[in-house]
């Protein structure tokens, strides 16, 4: 049955570049994956996914942006933190189109300092937390250590396109190339 999202799909990857990730040095590559997770982790909306007792939890999230290392700091509720508490991890998931996505697997750590929920608070977060940020309001700094990118027009994505998927894990503090 055809809803319409493969014939988007199909227009999404019409202008579809050849292959860049590992066709060039795998620096390059890396770089070039690193590059188009910046640009799409840029986006106002991810998925947060903790994972708990009763299996995974996910959940619409507003994040800032990505810092240099590519951290980023997401607001959530209490629920989240205790996942967060007991697993130390996370998965940031964002879609920015129907054939551009990408997949953080980070660390993750619960922010319980008071003046660091404050330095991650906005007005206009009264809406959900009407109590300000010192109850209720959560904040988790996400450090990636592994990168799975799908970004067609950057020349990156789903292999059956004649494309790779720009996968990149931290190895010993620096970025490399995980060959799939």
């Amino acid at each position: 049955m055809d809803n319409g999202i493969e014939a988007q799909v199909a227009t999404d990857l019409a202008p579809i570049r050849t292959n860049r990730v590992g066709a060039t040095t795998d620096e390059t590559s890396v770089e070039l994956v690193l590059a188009a997770a910046r640009r799409r982790m840029d986006a106002p909306v991810c998925a947060f996914v903790t994972s708990g007792p009763d299996g995974p939890t996910a959940l619409g999230a507003m994040p800032f942006p990505p810092a240099d290392d590519l951290s980023v700091h997401v607001r959530t509720f209490p629920a989240s933190t205790h996942q967060v508490a007991d697993t130390g991890r996370a998965v940031l998931a964002y879609n920015t189109g129907l054939s551009a996505c990408v997949t953080a697997y980070c660390n993750a750590e619960v922010l319980d300092d008071p003046d660091e929920r404050l330095r991650w608070w906005l007005p206009f977060f009264s809406t959900y937390w009407p109590d300000g940020p010192d109850k209720g309001y959560s904040v988790i700094r996400c450090r990636p250590y592994a990168l799975e990118v799908w970004s067609p027009e950057d020349g990156i994505g789903p292999a059956r396109h004649g494309l790779r998927p720009g996968c990149v894990v931290l190895d010993q503090g620096r970025w490399i190339l995980d060959v799939r």
